[in-house]
């Protein structure tokens, strides 16, 4: 675990993500003043959670701390099952270290309760883990902007203009929202934009980065996709940044919209402005089929 940077925080901001402590590894750290700090944190959208740790965190508070000093956590570690975690401390109303108090067990029913709990939920996340995600239309326009926000703020590398930031948490209050939860915190979202019968465009996605490459972005197109295809829509589209600009994080945008069916159609060199240059991707909803028979019945010749 990377220590070179720490901060301080109060104690009472962090979340658990673990529902359990041990009397014995208690009974161990009592009398112990050194060694407690730093300890491991880690960041996602707008969750603050213990990593490890949490016998050392609470021995400080019943020593009274009210600030404790921490360091980002930043091994390579499986975030989705810390979530999946911090969801079931939040879910039990255990927001603070100090929640554990009545949580404390021998190290016997430590292992029963806590350990072998996250090793079945372990074997089921590789087994499935979409058993723990959720995907869900959110009509709230309070949290549709919230999701919005806590997402993309976590996302500096693709939204690093604050007004374009500002425009987008208020721009998915009226339009299509789905939001995609682990447990029962957001993750990612999308937000749809509709220009007529046929065709409605992407108008921002977001998936905190730590859980990218995980299938989430691609079961939540799914999702969208059924749903536009049931209102007879057509295309979707979306404008991302053109490969003529040199930037590692699109380049992975662009390639996670083709491995999902989206096609280059046009660049527009001054859309937003020169150093940006936008590019047109367009994804053809449904069976293609079907779009046949669309053409042959309206008197058209297929292309």
């Amino acid at each position: 675990m990377v220590k070179e940077q720490t901060e301080r925080v109060r104690i009472d901001e962090v979340t658990p993500s673990q529902l359990y402590l041990s009397s014995d590894r208690l009974k161990r750290l009592e009398g112990k003043e050194q060694d407690l700090e730093p300890l491991p944190i880690k960041h996602i959208g707008d969750r603050l959670f213990f990593t490890d740790g949490h016998h050392r965190a609470f021995t400080l508070f019943k020593k009274g701390r009210e600030e404790i000093e921490v360091y980002e956590d930043e091994d390579d570690l499986d975030w989705f099952k810390y979530l999946i975690c911090v969801d079931w401390c939040e879910k039990e109303g255990i927001e603070s270290v100090n929640g554990l108090e009545e949580r404390i067990v021998s190290e016997e029913d430590f292992k029963e309760l806590w350990i072998e709990r996250c090793q079945d939920m372990h074997k089921r996340v590789e087994e499935d883990m979409f058993e723990y995600v959720h995907i869900k239309e959110e009509k709230d326009v309070g949290r549709k902007g919230d999701i919005c926000e806590s997402v993309i703020r976590s996302l500096p590398d693709w939204f690093g203009i604050e007004q374009a930031n500002l425009d987008y948490i208020e721009g998915v209050k009226d339009k299509f929202f789905l939001s995609v939860s682990v447990g029962g915190i957001p993750i990612g979202f999308v937000s749809i934009k509709e220009h007529n019968e046929y065709t409605s465009e992407v108008y921002v996605l977001g998936i905190v980065e730590e859980l990218h490459g995980r299938g989430l972005g691609r079961r939540l197109f799914e999702k969208v996709e059924n749903i536009l295809s049931e209102k007879g829509k057509k295309f979707l589209t979306v404008k991302t940044l053109s490969d003529s600009h040199t930037d590692e994080h699109y380049e992975g945008t662009r390639v996670f919209y083709r491995s999902i069916g989206f096609y280059p159609l046009e660049v527009f060199e001054d859309y937003w402005d020169e150093d940006n240059p936008c590019l047109l991707m367009v994804k053809v909803l449904g069976d293609g089929s079907r779009t046949r028979r669309t053409f042959r019945e309206s008197g058209e010749e297929e292309l």
